[in-house]
Protein backbone atom coordinates (compact mmCIF):
# COMPACT_ATOMS: atom_id res chain seq x y z
CA UNK A 1 0.00 0.00 0.00
CA UNK A 2 3.06 2.03 -0.40
CA UNK A 3 1.77 4.01 -3.41
CA UNK A 4 -1.44 5.54 -2.30
CA UNK A 5 -0.69 6.92 0.75
CA UNK A 6 2.72 8.33 -0.87
CA UNK A 7 1.09 10.00 -3.64
CA UNK A 8 -1.88 11.38 -1.80
CA UNK A 9 -0.20 12.94 1.02
CA UNK A 10 2.05 14.97 -1.14
CA UNK A 11 -0.86 15.93 -3.39
CA UNK A 12 -2.81 17.52 -0.07
CA UNK A 13 0.50 18.83 1.29
CA UNK A 14 1.25 20.55 -2.23
CA UNK A 15 -2.21 22.33 -1.68
CA UNK A 16 -4.04 19.63 -3.03
CA UNK A 17 -3.20 21.68 -6.75
CA UNK A 18 -0.53 21.81 -9.17
CA UNK A 19 2.17 20.38 -10.16
CA UNK A 20 3.30 20.39 -13.96
CA UNK A 21 6.88 20.74 -15.44
CA UNK A 22 7.49 21.96 -18.74
CA UNK A 23 7.79 24.90 -20.94
CA UNK A 24 3.95 25.29 -21.33
CA UNK A 25 3.80 26.42 -17.59
CA UNK A 26 5.93 29.15 -17.95
CA UNK A 27 3.75 30.80 -20.71
CA UNK A 28 1.09 30.97 -18.44
CA UNK A 29 -0.09 34.06 -15.58
CA UNK A 30 1.18 33.66 -12.20
CA UNK A 31 -1.60 34.92 -10.24
CA UNK A 32 -0.39 36.65 -6.74
CA UNK A 33 -2.50 38.64 -4.31
CA UNK A 34 -2.14 41.34 -1.54
CA UNK A 35 -2.80 39.60 1.64
CA UNK A 36 -1.65 42.71 3.95
CA UNK A 37 -3.97 43.70 6.02
CA UNK A 38 -6.51 40.32 5.07
CA UNK A 39 -7.48 38.55 7.51
CA UNK A 40 -6.33 34.62 6.80
CA UNK A 41 -9.65 32.37 6.06
CA UNK A 42 -8.07 29.70 8.70
CA UNK A 43 -7.08 30.68 12.45
CA UNK A 44 -4.80 29.20 15.30
CA UNK A 45 -6.23 25.55 16.43
CA UNK A 46 -7.67 24.62 12.95
CA UNK A 47 -7.67 20.30 12.82
CA UNK A 48 -8.89 18.97 9.34
CA UNK A 49 -8.35 15.60 8.69
CA UNK A 50 -8.66 13.11 5.52
CA UNK A 51 -9.47 9.06 4.81
CA UNK A 52 -7.45 8.16 2.06
CA UNK A 53 -8.76 5.16 0.10
CA UNK A 54 -7.15 3.17 -2.84
CA UNK A 55 -8.74 1.32 -5.83
CA UNK A 56 -6.93 -1.36 -8.16
CA UNK A 57 -10.65 -3.04 -8.68
CA UNK A 58 -12.07 -2.04 -5.41
CA UNK A 59 -11.90 1.18 -2.97
CA UNK A 60 -10.32 0.43 0.42
CA UNK A 61 -9.55 3.17 3.25
CA UNK A 62 -5.39 2.44 3.88
CA UNK A 63 -4.73 5.60 5.89
CA UNK A 64 -5.37 9.15 6.83
CA UNK A 65 -3.60 12.67 6.53
CA UNK A 66 -4.28 15.51 9.34
CA UNK A 67 -3.47 19.62 9.02
CA UNK A 68 -2.72 21.39 12.05
CA UNK A 69 -2.40 24.94 12.64
CA UNK A 70 -1.03 27.04 15.57
CA UNK A 71 -0.04 31.01 15.80
CA UNK A 72 3.29 31.59 16.86
CA UNK A 73 3.61 34.83 18.61
CA UNK A 74 7.60 35.45 17.98
CA UNK A 75 9.13 38.54 19.10
CA UNK A 76 9.92 40.11 15.74
CA UNK A 77 7.99 38.50 13.54
CA UNK A 78 4.46 36.26 14.51
CA UNK A 79 3.63 33.12 11.98
CA UNK A 80 1.77 30.21 11.48
CA UNK A 81 2.82 26.85 12.35
CA UNK A 82 1.55 24.26 9.82
CA UNK A 83 1.99 20.44 10.02
CA UNK A 84 0.67 17.83 7.99
CA UNK A 85 0.94 14.00 9.02
CA UNK A 86 0.22 11.29 6.83
CA UNK A 87 0.17 7.85 8.03
CA UNK A 88 -1.36 4.02 6.86
CA UNK A 89 -3.55 2.72 9.42
CA UNK A 90 -1.71 -0.25 11.64
CA UNK A 91 -3.42 -2.95 9.32
CA UNK A 92 -1.43 -2.16 6.50
CA UNK A 93 1.72 -0.87 8.70
CA UNK A 94 2.17 -4.97 8.43
CA UNK A 95 3.03 -4.45 4.76
CA UNK A 96 4.25 -1.24 3.54
CA UNK A 97 4.08 1.52 7.18
CA UNK A 98 4.24 4.88 6.33
CA UNK A 99 4.89 7.75 7.79
CA UNK A 100 4.95 11.18 6.36
CA UNK A 101 5.25 14.87 7.80
CA UNK A 102 6.02 18.23 6.01
CA UNK A 103 5.97 21.59 8.05
CA UNK A 104 6.00 25.19 7.16
CA UNK A 105 6.60 28.59 9.02
CA UNK A 106 4.99 31.29 7.29
CA UNK A 107 4.69 35.45 8.36
CA UNK A 108 1.64 36.05 9.52
CA UNK A 109 0.84 39.44 7.63
CA UNK A 110 2.06 37.73 3.88
CA UNK A 111 1.42 34.14 4.43
CA UNK A 112 4.51 33.89 2.51
CA UNK A 113 7.01 30.99 3.80
CA UNK A 114 10.53 31.49 5.42
CA UNK A 115 10.88 27.83 6.36
CA UNK A 116 9.71 24.78 5.47
CA UNK A 117 10.82 20.81 6.23
CA UNK A 118 9.57 17.08 5.11
CA UNK A 119 10.41 13.84 6.66
CA UNK A 120 9.11 10.84 5.12
CA UNK A 121 9.19 7.37 6.68
CA UNK A 122 8.21 4.69 3.69
CA UNK A 123 8.97 1.13 3.64
CA UNK A 124 11.98 2.41 6.23
CA UNK A 125 13.59 4.73 3.55
CA UNK A 126 14.18 7.90 5.37
CA UNK A 127 14.62 11.34 4.21
CA UNK A 128 14.54 14.75 5.62
CA UNK A 129 14.50 17.79 3.62
CA UNK A 130 14.39 21.46 4.61
CA UNK A 131 14.14 24.80 3.09
CA UNK A 132 14.80 28.26 4.03
CA UNK A 133 13.78 31.48 2.02
CA UNK A 134 15.91 34.57 1.68
CA UNK A 135 13.50 36.92 0.74
CA UNK A 136 16.26 39.61 0.48
CA UNK A 137 19.22 37.91 -1.77
CA UNK A 138 15.48 36.46 -3.42
CA UNK A 139 17.29 32.79 -2.85
CA UNK A 140 15.99 29.28 -0.53
CA UNK A 141 18.63 27.59 0.93
CA UNK A 142 17.80 23.59 0.53
CA UNK A 143 18.92 20.55 2.01
CA UNK A 144 18.02 17.04 1.51
CA UNK A 145 19.63 13.91 3.59
CA UNK A 146 18.92 10.55 3.41
CA UNK A 147 18.40 8.92 7.59
CA UNK A 148 18.24 5.41 6.92
CA UNK A 149 21.51 5.02 5.26
CA UNK A 150 23.17 8.09 6.54
CA UNK A 151 24.74 10.15 3.94
CA UNK A 152 26.00 13.52 3.65
CA UNK A 153 23.34 16.29 2.72
CA UNK A 154 22.51 17.44 -0.48
CA UNK A 155 22.89 20.87 -0.18
CA UNK A 156 21.54 23.69 -2.91
CA UNK A 157 20.58 27.28 -3.50
CA UNK A 158 17.56 27.96 -5.31
CA UNK A 159 15.94 30.86 -6.77
CA UNK A 160 13.21 32.74 -5.25
CA UNK A 161 10.05 34.01 -6.46
CA UNK A 162 7.18 36.12 -5.13
CA UNK A 163 5.42 33.24 -6.73
CA UNK A 164 7.71 30.72 -5.29
CA UNK A 165 6.00 28.51 -2.36
CA UNK A 166 7.02 25.55 -0.67
CA UNK A 167 4.04 21.98 -0.75
CA UNK A 168 2.13 23.47 2.60
CA UNK A 169 2.85 27.16 2.39
CA UNK A 170 0.73 27.09 -1.39
CA UNK A 171 -2.35 25.17 0.13
CA UNK A 172 -3.04 28.30 2.94
CA UNK A 173 -1.85 30.91 0.73
CA UNK A 174 -4.02 30.38 -1.77
CA UNK A 175 -7.50 29.04 0.84
CA UNK A 176 -7.09 32.82 1.48
CA UNK A 177 -7.21 34.26 -1.81
CA UNK A 178 -10.29 35.99 -3.68
CA UNK A 179 -11.18 33.27 -6.16
CA UNK A 180 -13.34 35.58 -7.97
CA UNK A 181 -10.34 37.15 -9.99
CA UNK A 182 -9.58 33.42 -11.53
CA UNK A 183 -11.00 33.28 -14.65
CA UNK A 184 -13.10 29.52 -15.38
CA UNK A 185 -10.91 27.43 -17.56
CA UNK A 186 -7.95 29.89 -17.58
CA UNK A 187 -4.77 28.54 -16.50
CA UNK A 188 -2.07 29.79 -14.07
CA UNK A 189 0.92 28.92 -12.71
CA UNK A 190 2.89 29.13 -10.00
CA UNK A 191 6.36 27.85 -8.59
CA UNK A 192 6.91 24.96 -6.18
CA UNK A 193 10.05 24.44 -4.21
CA UNK A 194 10.35 20.69 -3.28
CA UNK A 195 14.04 18.41 -2.99
CA UNK A 196 16.55 21.41 -3.91
CA UNK A 197 14.35 21.65 -6.95
CA UNK A 198 11.91 24.50 -8.00
CA UNK A 199 9.15 23.09 -10.46
CA UNK A 200 6.88 25.21 -12.93
CA UNK A 201 3.41 23.69 -11.45
CA UNK A 202 -0.31 24.54 -13.48
CA UNK A 203 -3.52 24.44 -12.33
CA UNK A 204 -7.22 25.51 -13.59
CA UNK A 205 -10.58 26.60 -12.08
CA UNK A 206 -13.65 24.65 -13.83
CA UNK A 207 -16.18 26.52 -11.65
CA UNK A 208 -18.80 25.39 -9.32
CA UNK A 209 -20.37 22.11 -8.23
CA UNK A 210 -22.44 20.25 -5.55
CA UNK A 211 -20.58 17.50 -4.67
CA UNK A 212 -21.38 14.23 -2.34
CA UNK A 213 -19.28 12.95 0.39
CA UNK A 214 -19.18 10.14 2.04
CA UNK A 215 -20.54 9.69 5.62
CA UNK A 216 -19.84 13.24 5.82
CA UNK A 217 -22.42 15.49 3.77
CA UNK A 218 -23.36 17.41 0.98
CA UNK A 219 -20.98 20.76 -0.07
CA UNK A 220 -21.07 23.15 -2.46
CA UNK A 221 -17.83 23.45 -3.89
CA UNK A 222 -15.38 25.14 -6.61
CA UNK A 223 -13.64 22.47 -8.73
CA UNK A 224 -10.53 22.46 -10.09
CA UNK A 225 -7.74 20.45 -11.85
CA UNK A 226 -3.99 19.97 -12.10
CA UNK A 227 -1.69 17.81 -13.98
CA UNK A 228 1.10 15.94 -11.65
CA UNK A 229 4.90 15.38 -11.75
CA UNK A 230 6.12 12.49 -13.42
CA UNK A 231 7.88 10.26 -11.10
CA UNK A 232 7.92 6.93 -8.80
CA UNK A 233 3.58 7.27 -8.69
CA UNK A 234 2.79 9.38 -11.73
CA UNK A 235 3.36 9.40 -15.35
CA UNK A 236 3.12 12.64 -15.56
CA UNK A 237 -0.07 12.25 -17.75
CA UNK A 238 -2.61 12.09 -15.38
CA UNK A 239 -5.16 14.94 -13.70
CA UNK A 240 -5.83 15.22 -10.41
CA UNK A 241 -9.24 16.97 -9.72
CA UNK A 242 -9.93 18.32 -6.01
CA UNK A 243 -13.10 20.29 -5.01
CA UNK A 244 -13.13 23.09 -2.05
CA UNK A 245 -15.68 24.54 -0.20
CA UNK A 246 -17.32 27.99 -1.63
CA UNK A 247 -17.64 29.14 1.66
CA UNK A 248 -15.61 31.49 3.51
CA UNK A 249 -13.32 28.33 4.78
CA UNK A 250 -11.87 27.68 1.17
CA UNK A 251 -10.90 23.56 2.41
CA UNK A 252 -10.77 21.46 0.11
CA UNK A 253 -13.52 18.07 0.98
CA UNK A 254 -12.66 15.40 -1.63
CA UNK A 255 -9.54 14.93 -4.30
CA UNK A 256 -9.19 12.31 -6.78
CA UNK A 257 -6.48 10.66 -9.30
CA UNK A 258 -5.27 7.95 -11.27
CA UNK A 259 -2.14 6.88 -10.53
CA UNK A 260 0.47 4.09 -12.81
CA UNK A 261 -1.27 1.35 -10.60
CA UNK A 262 -5.18 2.33 -9.66
CA UNK A 263 -6.12 5.05 -8.46
CA UNK A 264 -6.37 6.73 -5.16
CA UNK A 265 -8.92 9.76 -3.65
CA UNK A 266 -9.37 11.58 -0.68
CA UNK A 267 -12.20 12.42 1.39
CA UNK A 268 -12.70 14.84 4.11
CA UNK A 269 -13.26 13.01 7.31
CA UNK A 270 -13.29 15.35 10.29
CA UNK A 271 -12.74 19.29 11.12
CA UNK A 272 -12.38 21.24 14.19
CA UNK A 273 -11.44 24.90 15.36
CA UNK A 274 -12.39 26.31 11.56
CA UNK A 275 -12.53 29.96 11.89
CA UNK A 276 -16.26 29.98 10.07
CA UNK A 277 -19.24 27.74 9.86
CA UNK A 278 -18.73 25.26 7.80
CA UNK A 279 -21.69 24.85 4.95
CA UNK A 280 -22.51 21.34 4.94
CA UNK A 281 -26.11 19.45 4.40
CA UNK A 282 -27.65 15.98 6.05
CA UNK A 283 -24.06 16.39 8.08
CA UNK A 284 -23.18 12.37 8.99
CA UNK A 285 -20.48 12.19 11.41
Amino acid sequence: MMIPCRAITFLFAAGITLLLTGTAAAQSECLLFDLQGREPVFQAGEKVTYTISYTWGIWVNVGEVEFLTSLVKAPQKPFYHIEVNGKTYSFFDRFFKVRDYFSTKIDAQTLQPFYMQRTIDEGGYRRNSTGRYNRQREVIYSSTQRLDKPQPAKRDTLALTPCTFDVVSIFYYYRCCDFSKMKVNATYTVQLAMDNEVHNIRYKLYGAEVINVKGVGRFRTLKFSASLIAGSVFTGEEQVFFWVTDDANRVPVYVEAPIKVGSIRARIKTWKNLKHRMMVENLRM
